[in-house]
């Protein structure tokens, strides 16, 4: 999944694919769903956004902090 933030904002301008296809909108009713399903989902990562580091995107993956900046 290729997410594309907008770094002065942290505004989510587009998800896609690695082949560039759209990501799919998901329900409430089917996020409950999958959420009360045996399995459910498990945590991998999370973007976070900041205006004390302009031009600068965080990822925390797996409990790793990592910066990416522009």
């Amino acid at each position: 999944m290729i997410v594309t933030v907008e770094t002065a904002t942290g505004k989510v301008v587009k998800v896609v694919d690695e082949k560039g296809r759209k990501a799919t909108k998901v329900s409430a009713r089917k996020l409950e769903q999958i959420s009360k399903s045996r399995n459910g989902f498990r945590y991998v990562a999370t973007i976070l956004h900041s205006h004390s580091s302009p031009g600068c995107v965080y990822i925390s993956i797996g409990g790793t902090l990592m910066k990416i900046c522009f």
